[in-house]
């Protein structure tokens, strides 16, 4: 099939009613040309109101003409090079070049691949797109940078399971193998049915925008690091909500998650932002991922709400340091705080099953192990260590769970209420 070609006779008048009707706020379009092999390639468009709309896999790059402005609030803001609207059997549609490109439309069966430079930026403004894929909805195989800006009400959707994508193994309905950012002011759902919502290999930024995210999975996976300036963020998933390899850091914004662990990373620093999680694990977990940075939970401002579930569970976990210089923090559950370094509140309020305190309590503090009858000798140094439980006289960590640990916590004693023997001797049952 031919390209199609601009009649340069009609570009003067063209020109003129530009000028009159306000309407040279709009550039060239691309559409498609169907190559020999069934790609379609973009080319410009003499009809500046005319799309892409053809089916099968087709490639695109951002056109060298003026750039469109359109007249949604994101594509005014960031103006786009080519507007892509996606239909019923897209297959793959690859962007292989920097610029700005509205998606739009829907369709069944679609990844969009960006495959671009290594220097080059890609913003895809998502406008009322809508995409179902056997694999990723959006694949970020190359790129500098790319950009998710969000406009209208968008959805991705992977409810079968991932297909591989060449050698690549996909897991996420946004799979990302370079930098992400996603702004904007619409809304995007995400559906993972069987794996993340969002998977980066490298680092992810969110400044704008509101996502819903459901995955069987990690809401969000990130190998490097995520940041969260503003937007908001509503996940539920059958893991962490959000995991990062190295920093986890809220600096705005707006989050509610349910998962098994709320939030984890190496390190986890919290300075603004409206936190809500319902965790069945750890809700807040600083965890040795990467060498690259000091395990801890830094917490200097924001509102943070941590609901837990009953059992071995713990609202903030800290294999590393735990820090609080301000905000406020409400915790509700069997255990507020675990924490194997050291454990400062310099400011901020921290409330405990509704009542607030000045002082961080952990349940492992002394450092013993903690299954019930390895205590040491009147349960110094290593009993297990919930606050306010263990026998008479069990100092600094008999076993926590009322009702166990023997009198004197001596020597381990096994701590069923009632069975231990007298003095709780050398691990009585």
């Amino acid at each position: 099939m031919k390209k199609k070609k601009i009649m340069g006779k009609l570009i003067p008048c063209i020109m003129s009613i530009c000028l009159v009707t306000g309407c040279a706020a709009y550039g060239n379009l691309q559409t498609a040309s169907q190559s020999e092999d069934g790609d379609t390639a973009i080319a410009a468009s003499d009809d500046p109101d005319e799309t892409i709309g053809s089916s099968g896999d087709r490639t695109g790059s951002a056109g060298d003409g003026d750039e469109n402005t359109g007249t949604g609030s994101a594509a005014a803001t960031y103006g786009y090079d080519e507007k892509i609207e996606l239909d019923e059997e897209d297959g793959t549609v690859s962007i292989t070049k920097g610029g700005t490109y509205l998606i739009t439309g829907s369709s069944d069966d679609c990844t969009l691949m960006i495959d671009a430079g290594s220097e080059e930026t890609v913003t895809l403004i998502l406008k009322d797109a809508k995409i179902t894929s056997s694999s990723a909805a959006i694949y970020v195989a190359s790129a500098g940078e790319t950009e998710l800006v969000l406009e209208g009400e968008s959805g991705l959707i992977n409810e079968d399971g991932f297909e591989a994508i060449g050698d690549e193994e996909i897991d996420a309905v946004i799979y990302s193998k370079d930098d992400l950012t996603v702004s904007g002011s619409g809304n995007l759902t995400i559906e993972s049915g069987f794996g993340n919502g969002i998977s980066a290999n490298d680092s992810l930024v969110i400044n704008g925008g509101s996502m819903t995210i459901n995955a069987a999975d990690d809401g969000i996976n990130v190998n490097e690091d995520f940041l969260i300036t503003g937007g908001t963020l509503k996940i539920s998933a059958g893991d962490d909500g959000i995991h990062a390899d190295v920093t986890l850091t809220a600096d705005g914004g707006e989050m509610e998650i349910e998962g098994a662990e709320g939030l984890e990373a190496t390190a986890v620093l919290i300075n603004d932002g409206v936190i809500s999680i319902s965790a069945s694990d750890d809700g807040i977990n600083a965890a040795q991922k990467s060498e690259d940075t000091e395990v801890k939970v830094e917490i200097n401002g924001g509102d943070i709400t941590i609901v837990m579930a009953q059992g071995d569970t713990d609202g903030i976990d800290s294999n590393g340091d735990l820090i609080i210089n301000g905000g406020r923090i409400d915790i509700t559950g069997p255990s507020a705080c675990d924490f194997d370094g050291k454990a400062e509140l310099n400011g901020g309020t921290l409330i405990v099953n509704g009542e607030e305190t000045d002082t961080i309590t952990g349940q492992f503090m002394g450092g013993g192990f903690g299954r019930p009858g390895f205590g040491g000798t009147e349960g110094t140094e290593g009993g297990f260590g919930r606050p306010d439980f263990g026998g008479a006289e069990g100092t600094e960590g008999g076993f926590g769970r009322p009702g166990f640990g023997g009198a004197e916590g001596t020597e381990g004693g096994f701590g069923r209420s009632d069975f231990g023997r007298a003095e709780g001797t050398e691990g009585g049952i």
